[in-house]
């Protein structure tokens, strides 16, 4: 029984965030679109902690969970998370890059740009790109399982959304971060097209606002101001590795059956 292989790029640590929460959906999972349980590659900055985090996640229906060093603006460790994922499995067949940032007190215009564009895309780029081989591989049994990249964005990174005076983040600058975004946005498409004779579906997730601490919020803030449990992007990133948002290309899919133009 090949078990369907994932790796996501977490947030720092491992410990919270939408990547933890994409990670607890997948792992109480019984949907996989050929039958055969997860093992997923918990991808994290710090192995110690994403090793901690990992223990402690309960797992079902076969599911499996260990963690891998990861960070994505590091060549050498890409590289040699490619090796372990290699050695171990052989093949990837799901690669989420989940890991980004939005740095709120870099008053540097041009620096926040440098350093977003460094971890938001070229971060999932360079991660991807070395990752293709162990994508375009299959199980040695024969039997074919659908291969998916999928890029975490938002919709801020919507360039007609940017125009929208109805858009909810309409009056919310962040330029730097949505120009990161719009870019990750454009390495969608090209991996779509790169990829598509291969077979492999390439999305755009965008995880709508969550009450986490990303870029420095308080979780318990943003909930009283209508940020979502970060559970709900979770279940909705497994629902597009599972298959259930195939039918929405050339868009940016977000939760709740919502999606917005690139």
């Amino acid at each position: 029984m090949a078990s369907t292989i994932v790796l996501i790029s977490v947030e720092e640590g491992g410990n919270r965030g939408i990547g933890l929460e994409t990670v607890k959906a997948l792992l109480e999972s019984n949907t996989t679109s050929d039958g055969n349980p997860y093992h997923i590659y918990l991808g994290s900055r710090d192995l110690q902690k994403g090793r901690d985090v990992a223990a402690k996640l309960p797992v079902a229906h076969g599911n499996t969970v260990s963690a891998i060093q990861l960070d994505i603006t590091s060549p050498q460790s890409v590289d040699d998370a490619v090796a372990t994922v290699e050695a171990e499995s052989g093949r990837l067949d799901v690669l989420i890059n989940n890991a980004g940032v939005n740095y709120h007190d870099m008053t540097d215009e041009a620096a926040k740009m440098s350093t977003l564009y460094e971890i938001n895309v070229i971060g999932p780029s360079r991660t991807t790109e070395a990752f293709k081989k162990l994508l375009l591989t299959q199980p040695a049994d024969g039997k074919k399982k659908e291969k998916r990249i999928i890029h975490v964005t938002s919709s801020m990174g919507s360039i007609a959304s940017r125009l929208n005076p109805e858009f909810e983040f309409y009056h919310h600058p962040y330029t730097a971060y949505r120009c990161t975004k719009a870019a990750l946005g454009m390495l969608t498409a090209c991996h779509a097209y790169d990829l598509k004779a291969d077979g492999v579906k390439v999305h755009a997730f965008d995880p709508g606002w969550a009450a986490t601490e990303f870029g420095g919020g308080d979780p318990a803030v943003t909930r009283k101001l209508g940020a979502v449990n970060p559970r709900v992007p979770g279940l909705a990133c497994r629902g597009i590795v599972e298959g259930k948002r195939d039918n929405e290309s050339e868009v940016i899919v977000s939760i709740n059956g919502d999606t917005y133009p690139w």
